[in-house]
């Protein structure tokens, strides 16, 4: 995790100054390689860095520009893989692997039964020699809850972390607002606890989360209130019979949405068919299950809804639309849509002398595909991840689709102060370069969408009738000239430009006017991380590196807008997931609760 405070920057730092933050039996893979890896996701800033930043006073930055009076005495964190062992160059690893590599590869031809059952047993002997009580080691993102830095990650416990230090505190168990930070759950074995993308209300400061799982249930649902409380507990959700990686889901004020995609863990067909034990399968719907908010499944029925097979790693938001009386009568919400698992992440495993698997097929890669918004999906890009809007009619239990924008679009961000609000204008999202064969996926630039301009279109021409529904399903589309006509004023692209590849653009509201007025929806800053490959030779960083952190206008995003500032950092840092603002008043709420955690345990 990288922080930025103050225009110094501090990676990782220890509990004991001047000593490594990496505990002394964990063993490392620091010899410099003289080639690069041959894995795309270890190859060029995918490659993991071994080095720690120490000390209270960080390093010294160079500031090109104005830095807001908005980023004063905060702290970004991100988080991201960063394999502390190296796998050799003909191992499995996936990208999303972090601290210690336990991925489960690809198996295939005969004998891989035998091969499986292999492999899951490593897997388990693995956990039990280490004493794991969980496999997450927080690399996928952030949320601040209860006055606590935690880190996340797909199916395991949150890691508390200490803030503006960084100093790992432990596991956190939500005991009933009781302070049992690092203290062993009562359950035993491996248990996820936490999806990787929680939910606070920011209204009730609800802290609001799912959690998958192998077994049945194969998901159950949380709530915890603002002191710690469990509202709602590990409630199991109806209805899911097989494993599925549900990375995220989201919460309106009455509902929560859970999303069943059909990336399944599910060994005998995959198996059968060739396909690594967890695959994307083409032929199963995707399943959305709508529960109340503080849902019992006891009494409480799950709503589910259905629609054509695709994959939602992210959302952005999601509300309620009422009718006159003031009634539910249907569930919205926007995500990042794609017809399959993208097959750029799934390089895993080696396929040849030479390569990787995964990436289109040589099939694919010929074929020119349509653009979005024609109702049409089956000539779409099957890699593609498009900003859409969901609306899930409860009456009468149809699943309606809008492409709300024409770019690619992944890890969606929002105002967050605004979360859950109807009339929620913009959407910010990661531009994704263009597949290439062998090549991880990266992030080329920003997509600002004003939402609300597209959904007036659309109710323009469904008052007008003229809707589109090319491929049958696609009848709440608004055509692919209508979309890409309003997006003349209502989308805003900034590329990065050659060479150069960041990561999610994270907005930071500014703070508050003077006068007293609301800020409006996007008076804030955006910030991101990017990396100039130019600095890498034959794949590997060689030479001296540097990341700048650039800070957008919010208001202002276009292809001829610069930063307002660029902070040079002269560290290289690796590509990663998902970022977190943390307030001058959260850091000194956190310094509070842990000074108040030692005076109680002394």
């Amino acid at each position: 995790m990288t922080e930025y405070t103050n225009g110094k920057t501090s990676e990782t730092e220890s509990s004991t100054s001047g000593s490594s933050a990496v505990p002394i039996d964990i063993k490392t893979n620091t010899k410099r390689r003289t080639k690069a890896h041959p894995h795309p996701y270890l190859a060029d800033n995918f490659y993991p860095i071994f080095e720690e930043t120490v000390g209270d006073e960080g390093i010294e930055c160079q500031v090109v520009g104005t830095l807001p009076s908005s980023l004063s005495k905060g702290q970004y964190v991100r988080t991201g893989p960063n394999s502390i062992d190296v796998p050799s160059d003909t191992a499995y690893h996936h990208w999303f692997d972090g601290s210690v590599s336990l991925s489960l590869g690809q198996l295939e031809g005969p004998g891989s039964v035998i091969s499986a059952i292999v492999h899951l047993i490593w897997y388990q002997l693995k956990i039990a020699f280490y004493g794991l009580k969980t496999i997450g080691d927080g690399n996928t993102a952030l949320t601040f809850v209860q006055s606590r830095l935690l880190a996340l990650q797909e199916a395991g416990m949150p890691v508390e972390a200490a803030v503006p230090t960084l100093d790992t505190v432990g596991h956190y168990f939500f005991e009933d607002g009781k302070d049992r930070s690092s203290r062993p759950p009562k359950q035993k074995g491996v248990r996820p606890v936490v999806t990787a993308h929680p939910k606070v209300d920011p209204k009730t400061g609800e802290f609001i989360f799912f959690s998958w799982q192998l077994t049945f249930p194969h998901a159950v649902y949380s709530v915890v209130s603002p002191e710690g409380k469990k509202v709602v507990w590990e409630q199991p959700i109806a209805g899911i019979k097989k494993t599925s990686m549900m990375h995220d889901f989201a919460v309106t004020p009455y509902y929560s949405i859970i999303i069943h995609v059909p990336f399944l863990l599910d060994p005998p067909n995959n198996i059968k068919n060739g396909k690594p034990l967890i695959s994307f399968n083409e032929n199963e719907p995707t399943r959305f299950g709508i529960i109340p908010r503080y849902y019992d499944a006891k009494k409480d029925q799950v709503i589910w809804f259905e629609s054509r097979a695709s994959h939602i790693f992210h959302t952005a938001n999601a509300w309620d639309e009422t009718d006159a009386d003031g009634n539910v009568v249907a569930v919205c919400m926007t995500a990042a849509r794609a017809e399959r698992m993208v097959s750029d992440i799934i390089l895993w495993q080696k396929s040849g002398p030479d390569a990787y698997g995964g990436g289109k097929t040589k099939e694919e890669l010929k074929k020119t595909y349509g653009a979005p918004g024609s109702g049409d999906y089956s000539v779409q890009d099957p890699d593609g991840t498009y900003l859409t809007l969901y609306r899930f009619d409860l009456k009468t239990k149809e699943v309606q689709m809008t492409t709300l924008c024409s770019s690619t679009a992944e890890f969606p961000v929002i105002n967050y102060d605004r979360y859950m609000q109807p009339d929620l204008r913009y959407v910010y999202a990661a531009t994704i370069l263009e597949g290439t064969p062998g090549v991880g996926l990266k992030i080329d630039g920003i997509v600002k969408t004003d939402v609300r301009a597209i959904l007036a279109k659309k109710q323009g021409l469904e008052c007008l009738d003229q809707l589109k529904n090319a491929g049958g399903e696609g009848r709440w589309e608004l055509g692919t000239e209508a979309l890409q006509e309003v997006e003349k004023t209502a989308r805003q692209v900034h590329k990065f430009g050659p060479h150069m590849y960041g990561g999610e653009a994270l907005f930071v509201p500014n703070t508050p006017r003077a006068d007293g007025q609301p800020l409006a929806e996007d008076d804030g800053h955006l910030l991101v991380y990017v990396y100039d490959e130019r600095q890498l030779e034959d794949g590997l960083a060689k030479k001296e590196q540097w990341t700048e952190l650039w800070v957008f206008d919010a208001k202002k995003i276009g292809q001829d807008i610069k930063p307002v500032a660029k902070v040079r950092i002269p560290r290289r840092i690796p590509y990663g997931f998902h970022g977190l603002w943390v307030t001058k008043e959260q850091i000194e709420a956190n310094k509070q609760m842990r000074k108040q955690r030692r005076v109680s345990t002394a």
